[in-house]
């Protein structure tokens, strides 16, 4: 029962969908995996980056759901999607002088909203993609019907 299951959810998804790991890159790129990984391998890797995955919507999420770090520890799992993003700089780091002190806060303020753009972006993504999942299950809205004005013709004088 549990393979004819599995069996129908892999026709309807595309090919592959819940046998591989999908770790989307900052610059767009998929990297799928099909064996069993730990996020610290993902990171060990990628130096200075980090895993983030959508959080399971609840109700108060449904319009945009929150962006969580996925620890070391875990074990990533098959048929989901993980983001590999660029870690944000650690915030209250001691300096020595207080010109590079200001000039490394004002960095620090970017690169901090720079990342929390990009969480941002994320969330716009996941959202939209939730979205049009609801669309395609509604199915189509609305009918779409012509607006016609009807035309007046005038006797031409000839």
């Amino acid at each position: 029962m549990k393979n004819t299951i599995r069996c129908c959810i892999s026709c309807i998804l595309p090919c592959g969908a819940l046998d591989v790991i999908r770790i989307v890159h900052a610059n767009g790129r998929v990297e799928e995996i099909s064996g069993t990984i730990k996020a610290a391998e993902i990171m060990k890797l990628h130096p200075k980056h980090v895993l983030k995955k959508p959080s399971s919507p609840s109700s108060d999420e449904r319009i945009c759901p929150k962006i969580v770090v996925v620890p070391p520890d875990a074990e990533l799992q098959r048929g989901k999607i993980y983001f590999l993003m660029p870690v944000p700089p650690a915030a209250g780091e001691a300096r020595t002088r207080s010109s590079s002190r200001r000039r490394k806060t004002d960095s620090d303020s970017n690169k901090a909203s720079k990342t929390g753009v990009s969480d941002q972006y994320l969330s716009e993504i996941l959202s939209e993609k939730l979205s049009t999942q609801k669309d395609r299950r509604r199915g189509r809205v609305g009918i779409w019907r012509p607006h016609l004005e009807s035309i007046s013709e005038t006797p031409s004088e000839a």
